[in-house]
Order: C-alpha cells, then structure tokens, then sequence
C-alpha cells in the first residue's frame, strides 16, 4: 500500500503565485513522496507457532584414574580382549545382550517429586591400536511412573565413555629399596565419561523453570558419574587382577 503525505518537511518556502501553477506543483510533489514511500520495506510478521518448545540440556561428565600392578599377564593384552570376553562385573546391574552390547540398570534416582530409573543400551568397541575400548550410549529407557515413562519420546541422549591404559612416571625408590613387581610395572586404567541429555519439558512440570530442571537433573548426573566412575574403576582393577591370574571363569566381580 502507498502511502501519500499532504505536508512536507524541508520543502522549498517558494510557491508558485497563481492558482493553477501551485496546484500542479503541489501534485508533482505528492507523487514524488508517493513514490518515495512505497520503497519503504515492509514489516514483517513473524509467526509464533513455529516457536520451539522448551528444552532442557543436562549435562555431566567425570574422569578417574585406577593403579594396576600387573600380575603374569600383561595389562596391555587385557584391555585388548574382544567384548565377548568381558566380564559383566556386576550380574544385578549389567546383563549381556550380545558380544559387544550389554543393558545397565543405573537404579533408581529422585528429581524433585518423582523417582526415574533409567536403563541404559551400551556398544563396547575394543581399540587396541588406543590401547583401550570405547563405550557408547545406543539407547536409553526411562522407567517409572506412567508420567514419567511419558518422556521416553520426548529426550535424547549421548554417553561416551573413553577407557584407556597407560604408563605412570615412578617414583624414584631410595637406593637400598628393593625393587619389587608394583616398582617395576607403573600402570593405570584411565576413565573419561560425557553424558548429555536434551529435554522437552513435559507439560506436567512447565510451572518449573527450565534453569531448575537444568540445574537439578544436571546435579542429579552428575552425582551418579561422580560415584559409579571410581566404582567401575575399581571393578576393572579386580577383574584384571583375576584374570592375570589365571581365571578364564569372567564371573562378576561385585556390586558396581
């Protein structure tokens, strides 16, 4: 739509004396100011209904370390096993699904007035050119109440956790120390987990703000990383010590 304007600023203060000059004037310079305004842009109306609904991002990470001292069979041989050698460290929590993939039970865990309990599908591929494996999150399945089984279909989630050995700078013994097997062999196993989860918030909890459940569900991860890392640390170094041994039985070396 044009639009056309009857005064003008800045325009010259000379006018035509007589009647006719002035009234054509008049119309050469309302169609200049029509033809100025029509190049004006036009304001654009942005639609709201195509607005993204409202997303949470947890996330959380942790990274441990775990002394061996190797036995009779070197550590660098145990964490090039293939998959269908592993151990499932823990039967009441870990279930082997196929060689290479295996279902966690994390348990159950509280966020604000509702209890979730999430079972993880994890792949393990063995790197030995790395010196280690590679574990990564294939699915997640939230089980609880019937609201929060709802959010299955409503979030996504990634987990690596990168598993590695390596040498450790020994400490230089005193001269007349006897160098013993631990002396000898400085080894660890390193462990470094990223987990992300995106959310759309279910309409059931909209009242609260999206920092909280951010904040919350993130402390809520991060507490579960914070003390399953060390534990599964700590369950590798038992199982190698088993199987450096020389127990070829891979049972389940405790509770994760």
């Amino acid at each position: 739509m044009q639009t056309c304007y009857s005064t003008y600023q800045g325009a010259p203060s000379w006018r035509p004396k007589d009647v006719a000059s002035r009234t054509a004037y008049t119309s050469r310079r309302r169609q200049v100011f029509c033809r100025v305004a029509s190049k004006e842009p036009a304001v654009e109306v942005v639609s709201t209904s195509n607005k993204p609904k409202n997303r949470a991002v947890l996330q959380a990470s942790k990274s441990g370390s775990q002394p061996i001292v190797e036995r009779q069979r070197s550590l660098a041989e145990y964490m090039s096993l293939p998959a269908s050698q592993y151990s499932v460290l823990d039967a009441r929590k870990i279930e082997r699904v196929n060689d290479d993939t295996f279902k966690c039970y994390v348990g159950q865990l509280r966020m604000f007035s509702w209890s979730v309990e999430p079972v993880l599908t994890v792949s393990v591929t063995v790197e030995p050119e790395a010196q280690g494996c590679t574990i990564r999150l294939l699915s997640c399945e939230l089980k609880g109440s019937k609201s929060v089984e709802e959010i299955n279909n409503k979030f996504t989630a990634s987990m690596t956790n990168v598993v590695r050995w390596r040498e450790v700078e020994r400490m230089s013994a005193p001269p007349d120390a006897v160098r013993d097997h631990a002396t000898a062999s400085a080894r660890e196993i390193v462990s470094t987990t990223e987990l992300k989860v995106e959310l759309e918030v279910p309409s059931w909890c909209s009242f609260i703000p999206v920092s909280s459940i951010e904040n919350v569900g993130t402390n809520v991860m991060q507490g579960v990383l914070n003390a399953m890392v060390p534990r599964f640390l700590v369950q590798l170094q038992k199982d190698y010590e088993l199987w450096a041994s020389g127990d070829t039985s891979r049972q389940p070396v405790g509770e994760l």
